[in-house]
């Protein structure tokens, strides 16, 4: 931000950070054909069982959680982080806190995430938890890059130059605080190793299937929900 215009008696950005939300719209519309490309194939699969063609990384075990996730974290995801950085600026009045870099940072570390969670699916690399299928660096991975969009998310809304908070942040920020609440304790493990990829749950039995559906009911009600009642 270079210059004001002035409206009223307030200070308005001539220019937001628009750019990493054309990006983050470029890539919503990305993986959501990607999303839908890949439920489409199974659901040929459940047709005919042929086009697993026996091979382990195509197979509809491992391709459905795929699908799953490109369409609820990768297209949805895209969607919430794109729309949270385009509202926030304008109800705010102010550009994005931290600046180009920071904003940047956020868009190729979730598209990082992205990439590395769908091959640990194809792989079969993964903590067979129902949506939260990622193993233990891919979390950790996550949390960062979760926890910049918060910084962003909220240090711009402290700065902002309209005295009104508007309701859609309000949603965006019970989506981004709750969201990181149920990723960090659903997902609290002990790696087998910290140069492999195995980690083991640090619930068991009945507190592990609670702890799960705990993260997995309130991730549709403030992901699917609260997320995108902010956008709307």
């Amino acid at each position: 931000m270079t210059a004001l215009a002035m409206s009223g008696d307030r200070a308005v950005p001539s220019a937001y950070n628009e750019d990493v939300v054309r990006k983050f719209a470029i890539a919503t519309m990305f993986w959501g054909v990607v999303g839908f490309l890949a439920g489409t194939f199974i659901a040929f699969q459940l047709a005919f069982p042929v086009l697993n063609f026996d091979l382990p990384w195509l197979s509809f075990g491992r391709l459905r959680p795929l699908h799953t996730s490109a369409v609820v974290f990768a297209f949805g995801g895209n969607a919430l982080l794109g729309t949270s950085l385009y509202v926030v600026q304008r109800t705010c009045r102010t550009t994005l806190f931290g600046g180009r870099a920071l904003a940047d940072f956020l868009f190729w570390g979730y598209q990082f995430f992205i990439v590395m969670a769908a091959l640990g699916y194809v792989l079969g690399v993964t903590q067979a938890r129902e949506y939260a299928e990622p193993e233990w660096f891919v979390d950790l991975w996550l949390t960062l890059v979760w926890v910049i969009y918060l910084v962003i998310f909220l240090g711009t809304v402290l700065m902002r130059r309209e005295p009104h908070i508007y309701v859609a942040n309000w949603f965006y920020l019970a989506f981004i605080i709750t969201i990181a609440m149920l990723h960090i304790v659903n997902n609290l493990a002990l790696p087998v190793s910290f140069v492999g990829t195995k980690s083991y749950s640090l619930f068991s039995g009945v507190q592990d299937a609670l702890t799960q559906w705990w993260y997995g009911h309130n991730a549709v009600g403030f992901f699917l929900t609260a997320g995108f009642l902010g956008m709307m």
